[in-house]
């Protein structure tokens, strides 16, 4: 009776070895292309998210540090409405104040993570919080634009809708340890939106004062 030959040491250690790498290498393409990009979705929510809760907060605060309201950024002739005048040195100090302030707490938030949760890509709200936790960190790109824009038109008889609004954009970077990519975040904020009694103006002036 014939003794089976030992494997040579080598060719185990070889054998073993194929077999871990195709294993991490399939592990490596499924996390590419399936779960990464689940993962990187939800971090593009919770990034939109965490900005637009700092433009609120900015054109909250420079509300309060102006100490003004909606009506104080435009004027109108109350014997005659076929004009109206836009305080536009107020609307920009308050666009610059408003800019000034997202990019100070996007800075704040620099060092901080959004941390997501692997089980989240589930999709099932039980398994949302379990498993280890991938970082994404939210880094401003540049400083935030902030513009305004103004429109009137008729609403009913001897009626005007006039409405003056924030252009908001800024760009922001999200990295995690094998990944980095920028998104654009825009919003429009209204400012004035009101109705004005009289005829309806023939014409608009933006002025100083």
């Amino acid at each position: 009776m014939k003794k089976n030959k030992k494997v040579p040491l080598f060719i185990k250690l070889l054998f073993t070895f194929l077999i871990v790498f195709s294993l991490l290498f399939f592990i490596l393409v499924l996390y590419d292309t399936k779960i990464f990009k689940t993962v990187v979705e939800i971090s593009h929510i919770q990034s939109k998210a965490t900005a637009n809760t700092i433009i609120d907060k900015a054109v909250q605060n420079t509300i309060k540090e102006l100490n003004i309201t909606s009506s104080d950024f435009f004027i109108e002739k109350q014997s005659d409405t076929s004009a109206v005048s836009v305080n536009t040195i107020l609307i920009n100090t308050f666009c610059t104040t408003v800019s000034m302030g997202i990019t100070k707490g996007m800075e704040q938030i620099a060092d901080e993570y959004i941390s997501i949760p692997l089980g989240v890509i589930t999709g099932i709200e039980v398994f949302s919080n379990i498993g280890p936790n991938i970082p994404f960190y939210i880094k401003p790109m540049g400083i935030a634009s902030v513009d305004y824009e103004t429109s009137f038109s008729a609403e009913g008889i001897n009626q005007t809708n006039f409405k003056i609004w924030l252009n908001i954009a800024m760009d922001i970077k999200i990295v995690n340890p094998l990944k980095s990519e920028t998104m654009s975040v825009s919003r429009k904020i209204m400012l004035v939106d009101t109705v004005i009694n009289g005829t309806v103006p023939e014409r608009y002036m933006s002025l100083n004062n």
